[in-house]
């Protein structure tokens, strides 16, 4: 697996590293990719660095080239083969005719990152080694134009040792901020400093990302009509760069909207941005005639009456699988148009953003793809994917643990360090929609006893000394953005699926409950216990008491996205004693690798 540590170069590393990619990507690398290597790897044998060097090392869904490892610090190089380099727009070059993230932006992208986020704590730096051209100059970095211009490089640092490799190699890479309390910091910068800002937090786009911002603006300006589909799995990055367009679009001056269906999330980023950067922040469905969401009939009377005209430049999509084939149809309303969307995180029935019936109901449509992850281990994401398909599969090193005891699971989260949240299932409680702040309707009230449901399981239980009792998040407006702000006591409340999509913190608890149950040697829905009737005839409880097998697929698309919202860990408790010890047996040992 990459990254590969060497002490010098031999004739061996070339096949080495193909190997080393081949079993972490279970594909065979490019011609291109390949011939990039061999160069590289010629050029270091003719200086034979006597450094300690990891190649290929991987930051969050990119990675790094070169590595060398010094006394106390490293020297991160990003190498380029290019021979014809032209700036084409804001950190994007043309380079020998593919378009390219910024060489200068990419490399100080790996060394904020590491710097940032890397456990070891080791200081880094870079240099933009460009070994066949001349064309690009950048004052962002420093450049190296041959190979004994980096050797003169390597010769100012003593190198370290393999030991030291080793510590940069088996550390890991936690991104230190939530979502919100980035957004929350955005809304001090000036815009036009933007890309600048994301950069030096850590939280530069990464080529995939930079590739659409440049493609959706480049549109823009060439007043193209255009449809972008961009698709990513959960942990990609798309609520980070919907909210960096929407900025960008502010920035050059064009009329541009952010659109959710989410109102949890709505108003959660709306207090994080503040007022005067939240007035194109809407709903692009809310099921009520006034105001209209964006993708509903009606929308462009009420905001040409209420801004004049309907000259819309951009309007960007959230969560876009949430929507209807209805406001699919509607959503157009920009110039340009961009969709994120995760066919995987399907909450209810009559949800139909699937990229076939985008294609279907939308024209000038272009498509982009976002690798993940960028929040968790690939590996723990696949963890994930397979024991919700009932079949072993082992976490690696996140922090994955399940609880016989939800009071274990909430001391340990009581003790960690950074932001806590607990999500639960829609079970057991409805939520009291009148009364939605109250502690006292036991609607409201989805950890503790008595429940709604009548469900015993907490009767007795204490915590802190007290009868435990944990309530639903329910007011959208006041609740969710203090609790995902960190103003409320994050054991005294728990999400639900609805309240989690969106949001992540680093360490999460998730209330496994009764609707998706083990039984009979494999999954199935308990429809007695759900209580979420979101969405009427097409709520997961009707589902789930007329087709089955949909209602498992959503469970499944639910339980994803409740278990994959931590950061740096995930623990769980499960209310249903079999269900919770046949996960446990779905989890891999060291000896079963």
């Amino acid at each position: 697996m990459l990254p590969v540590i060497l002490k010098r170069v031999t004739p061996s590393v070339y096949d080495d590293i193909i190997r080393h990619y081949e079993e972490m990507f279970n594909e065979k690398p490019t011609v291109k990719q390949k011939r990039a290597w061999e160069k590289l790897l010629y050029l270091l044998s003719t200086i034979s660095p006597p450094h300690p060097i990891i190649l290929e090392y991987p930051i969050f869904t990119e990675r790094a080239d070169v590595i060398f490892v010094d006394k106390d610090k490293a020297l991160v190089v990003e190498a380029k083969g290019w021979k014809h380099v032209k700036k084409i727009g804001d950190n994007v070059v043309e380079a020998d005719r593919d378009l390219h993230e910024d060489p200068c932006y990419q490399l100080n992208n790996y060394v904020n990152k590491l710097n940032l986020f890397h456990s070891s704590n080791i200081k880094f730096e870079g240099v933009l080694f460009l070994y066949n051209t001349v064309d690009y100059s950048s004052s962002e970095c420093k450049i190296l134009r041959n190979v004994n211009e980096l050797k003169e490089e390597l010769d100012k640092f003593p190198p370290g040792s393999l030991e030291d490799a080793s510590k940069i190699v088996e550390g890991k890479l936690e991104l230190k901020e939530t979502f919100i309390q980035l957004v929350k910091k955005l809304k001090e910068e000036k815009l036009k400093d933007l890309s600048k800002a994301l950069l030096s937090k850590g939280y530069g786009l990464t080529e995939d990302q930079m590739k659409v911002m440049n493609a959706v603006f480049e549109a823009l300006e060439k007043k193209e009509k255009a449809n972008f589909l961009i698709r990513g799995a959960s942990g990609s990055g798309k609520s980070l760069l919907a909210v960096t367009l929407y900025l960008e679009g502010l920035s050059r001056k064009y009329t541009t909207i952010l659109a959710y269906k989410n109102n949890r999330l709505i108003n959660t980023v709306r207090k994080a941005l503040g007022g005067k950067l939240s007035s194109f922040i809407m709903f692009y469905s809310t099921g009520r005639k006034k105001p209209p969401g964006v993708g509903e009939k009606g929308f462009d009377d009420w905001f040409t009456k209420k801004f004049g005209n309907l000259n819309i430049d951009l309007v960007i999509f959230d969560e876009a699988q949430r929507m209807t084939e209805e406001v699919i149809k509607n959503s157009p309303k920009g110039k340009v148009n961009v969709y994120f969307y995760d066919d995987s995180q399907v909450l209810i029935g009559n949800e139909a953003g699937t990229r076939e019936n985008f294609l279907k109901l939308l024209s000038n449509v272009r498509e982009y793809e976002l690798p993940s992850p960028i929040r968790e281990p690939k590996q723990y994401l696949d963890f994930v994917r397979k024991i919700l398909e009932g079949v072993k599969g082992n976490p690696g090193n996140f922090d994955f643990r399940i609880f016989d005891n939800i009071v274990d699971m909430l001391n340990e989260l009581k003790n960690k360090g950074g932001k806590i949240a607990l999500i639960c299932s829609f079970t057991e409680s409805e939520g009291d929609a009148k009364e939605k702040t109250s502690w006292e309707s036991i609607k409201n009230i989805r950890i503790g006893y008595p429940l709604q449901s009548g469900f015993d399981l907490y009767k007795g239980v204490k915590f802190k000394g007290e009868e435990l009792k944990i309530k639903w998040l329910m007011d959208e407006k006041t609740e969710y953005p203090r609790y995902w702000n960190g103003e409320l006591d994050p054991l005294k409340y728990c999400a639900s699926v609805y309240g989690a999509q969106g949001f992540e913190a680093d360490y999460v608890g998730v209330v496994w409950g009764r609707d998706l149950i083990w039984r009979n040697n494999g999954w199935t829905v308990n429809s007695d216990a759900i209580t979420d009737y979101v969405g009427g005839r097409e709520s997961l409880k009707r589902i789930a008491n007329k087709d089955e097998k949909k209602a498992l697929a959503l469970l499944k698309n639910r339980y994803y996205i409740m278990l994959t919202r931590g950061l740096r860990g995930v623990y769980v408790f499960f209310e249903d004693r079999e269900t919770s010890n046949t996960v446990k047996e779905l989890i891999e040992k060291p000896s079963d690798d």
